[in-house]
């Protein structure tokens, strides 16, 4: 690869030749969708994976240079793919420049209310028109279709007639070129997303339900439709009304590797810009991705990020660029349980799910299949295993990469910050543990958890005894994870890991080894329990001994001085005891 300069937000393909900036090749795109067959292609990838880019490159390919003549470019672009990879094959160079081509790009389709969205979407549909205006040259459109056709570049038709566009204008080329024509489509469910966040669903679905199911199925002037979009949104399944389009997501194999950077991609650039020593430490913050069966995928936003400023360090990119409030959203479908669900994935521990390959917007927040579909097509889990047990299919779940993993550590600090305010409280419990004041902590804590879960016991009346049992131990171990995450910058957090000859509940290491190691093992009792806290502490300390804890702890990390935290829970009181061996 030769070494070009790198481009951030830079999603126009003839800008990125042009100018020469790097382009990791991924036109073989073309290849794929042409042995595909397919009349109608969604392909899903999450946000930042190079979707818009791609579709610029199909536009590039395909589209006749008539198409250009309004655009002050030059018309005549094979040039741009003489030194990429289709032009290699003989049977799809022939395709270059050979289609007619409806592009439209609805990423910016997004606003707040349902009147600006739909002056966006009108705005696009009237450019479009605009750009193959040279129909209006000659006489092949009735007088009806002129009016039309004018209205909507003055942005004066009514929802029908805009609603026909793709259909329509389609027709139109057709007729002119004598060619079947591409559509292709770009974002297509950033509207839809747009509407199911700002209360305008209804009725951005139906607009779209009616312009692809008119411009998509038995429309005689198409070739190929391709869409791209972050999921398969199923409102009454949007995609029926043409027959369903061929879907390709993170979980199918064809073009697995078209979307993102695989391994040997980010090696190659790494090497480019003499960064190849930090390959291992690349990995670790933005691999993770696993599309198709075992295709090893990188984000590429933020690699390209790393790359172009890596005086910078690795850091979060990719995450900074859209809110992750859907995240925190779909663990508040059982408050209690998605604590423990959060620390599981930190731990790395898998969690199963049923995934769905549609998924209704309106039941993200209320139906845990379609919470979880969303999370791991929207790239914030990743695939690890596939079990079937005759119809019924589940998948294990992890998260992707240390750069996703840091907005599930956050996650469960903004448990405590965003809805109970105790921050300044939690932050005195951490330094008094940093500086060794065990009074402190022991104190602070106890009056944090009475006041905590005294709020909390009404979110686990009326169970029964074992599922009460089961519901106050995942909270309590989820609540003092949650609270030692904020000394994430002092101490490695390790939740139900190995260490001699059993689990200890949390174990903290220090960063700085000077300081001391915490063990944390817990014991819990309801409420209802004949059991004294007394009682439950004793067992806490033995189960520590006996498991030997602290020898493990001391052969795996090499710290000298560990602290013995034996816990006693039982409804909202707590009883500990804390032992120092050095």
């Amino acid at each position: 690869m030769k070494r070009k300069r790198i481009a951030i937000g830079v999603d126009n393909f003839k800008e990125l030749i042009d100018h020469q900036y790097m382009y990791v090749d991924k036109t073989l795109l073309v290849r794929d969708l042409i042995d595909s067959g397919s009349k109608v292609v969604l392909i899903t990838r999450p946000r930042r994976f190079g979707k818009t880019l791609n579709v610029s490159m199909l536009k590039y390919f395909y589209e006749i240079p008539k198409c250009r003549e309004y655009e002050n470019e030059n018309k005549e672009v094979s040039y741009l793919f003489d030194k990429l990879k289709i032009f290699k094959y003989e049977e799809c160079k022939k395709e270059q420049g050979k289609y007619p081509v409806i592009f439209l790009t609805l990423k910016g389709a997004k606003q707040i209310t349902w009147e600006e969205t739909y002056l966006n979407l009108v705005e696009i549909i009237s450019n479009e028109y605009k750009r193959h205006r040279y129909i209006l040259e000659q006489s092949i459109l009735s007088n009806t279709e002129k009016e039309i056709y004018q209205k909507i570049m003055d942005m004066k038709a009514n929802s029908i007639e805009y609603s026909s566009m793709i259909q329509n204008l389609s027709n139109y080329l057709e007729r002119y070129f004598k060619q079947k024509v591409m559509v292709l489509i770009d974002e297509y469910d950033t509207p839809i997303q747009a509407g199911y966040i700002n209360g305008y669903y209804n009725k951005i679905i139906n607009f779209m339900k009616s312009m692809l199911g008119k411009g998509l199925k038995g429309n005689n002037s198409l070739k190929q439709g391709v869409l791209t979009g972050i999921i398969k949104v199923a409102k009454e399944s949007i995609f029926s009304d043409f027959n369903n389009p061929d879907i390709y997501t993170v979980i199918t194999e064809p073009i697995s590797d078209k979307f993102g950077f695989t391994e040997e991609e980010v090696e190659e650039l790494l090497k480019t810009f003499n960064l190849e020593k930090n390959m291992e430490e690349v990995r670790r913050w933005y691999n993770g991705y696993k599309f198709g069966l075992n295709t090893t995928v990188y984000n590429p936003w933020s690699i390209i990020n790393y790359v172009s400023k890596p005086e910078m360090g690795l850091r979060p990119y990719w995450i900074n660029t859209s809110s992750n409030e859907v995240i925190k959203e779909v663990m508040q479908l059982d408050k209690l349980e998605g604590k423990k669900v959060v620390e599981d994935l930190l731990e790395g521990r898998p969690v199963e799910k049923i995934i769905q390959e549609n998924v209704v917007y309106e039941t993200i927040k209320t139906n845990p299949e379609s919470a979880w579909s969303f999370l791991l097509h929207a790239g914030y889990l990743k695939i690890t295993d596939k079990k079937q047990e005759q119809e019924r299919i589940t998948y294990n779940l992890a998260i992707p990469n240390l750069e996703v993993k840091t907005i599930y550590q956050a996650m469960l600090r903004d448990y405590f910050k965003d809805d109970f305010k105790i921050s300044n409280k939690i932050t005195g419990i951490i330094n008094a543990l940093v500086k060794a004041d065990y009074e402190k902590f022991e104190i602070m804590l106890e009056e944090l958890y009475f006041v905590y879960v005294s709020y909390h016991d009404s979110a686990i009346k009326e169970l029964t005894y074992d599922v009460e049992e089961e519901k106050h131990e995942n909270f309590h171990h989820g609540f003092i994870l949650g609270l030692l995450m904020f000394g994430i910058d002092y101490y490695e957090i390790k939740s139900n890991r190995e260490y001699g000859l059993g689990r200890p509940d949390i174990v903290l290491i220090p960063k700085d080894k000077t300081k001391p190691a915490y063990v944390f093992e817990f014991k819990w009792a309801s409420r209802k329990s004949k059991k004294t806290l007394e009682y439950l502490l004793e067992q806490a300390k033995k189960q520590i001994k006996e498991e030997r804890y602290v020898e493990g702890i001391e052969k795996v990390h090499h710290v000298e001085n560990i602290i013995e935290i034996p816990v006693g829970f039982k409804g909202k009181e707590i009883l500990m005891k804390i032992t120092s061996y050095c």
